[in-house]
C-alpha cells in the first residue's frame, strides 16, 4: 500500500458548486438579505449551517392547530396580550397547602428586627 486516499476508502474532496451572478441594478436585492426573490427564507447558524424554511412550509404551519392556541403561561398585559378595558384580568393565586407534619400558625411571619447602624 502506498497510503493514497483511495486504498483508504475514504472519499475525494471536491469543491462546492457555485456560481456569481453580477447585480446591476439594487431593485434586484431582496430587502432582506436573509430571503430570496422567490419568498424562501433562510437563517444560519454560528457554525456555519444554513437552514432553509420553503414558504409552502411556514404557511402550512400558520394553519396547525399549535400556532392558534396562546402560549402557556402568557403574562396579562392589557392592549398586548389581552384587550384593554380597563381594569387587568385578576390572576388566580394557586391555593397554598400546609404539609403534614408542618409547623403551628404564626411559624415564618416574625416582625421585622431593627439593627442598629
Amino acid at each position: 500500500m502506498n497510503g493514497t486516499q483511495a486504498e483508504r476508502g475514504s472519499p475525494l474532496a471536491r469543491a462546492i458548486p457555485s456560481r456569481r451572478v453580477p447585480v446591476h441594478d439594487p431593485n434586484h436585492m431582496p430587502s432582506d438579505y436573509s430571503t430570496t426573490p422567490g419568498g424562501t427564507i433562510y437563517s444560519t447558524t454560528p457554525g456555519g449551517t444554513r437552514i432553509i424554511y420553503e414558504r409552502k412550509f411556514l404557511l402550512e404551519l400558520r394553519n396547525s392547530p399549535l400556532a392558534k392556541s396562546p402560549p402557556a403561561n402568557l403574562p396579562v398585559i392589557p392592549g398586548v396580550t389581552c384587550e384593554d378595558n380597563g381594569k387587568p384580568e385578576p390572576e388566580e393565586k394557586p391555593e397554598v397547602t400546609s404539609l403534614p407534619g408542618a409547623r403551628g400558625e404564626g411559624d415564618g411571619e416574625e416582625p421585622q428586627f431593627q439593627m442598629d447602624i
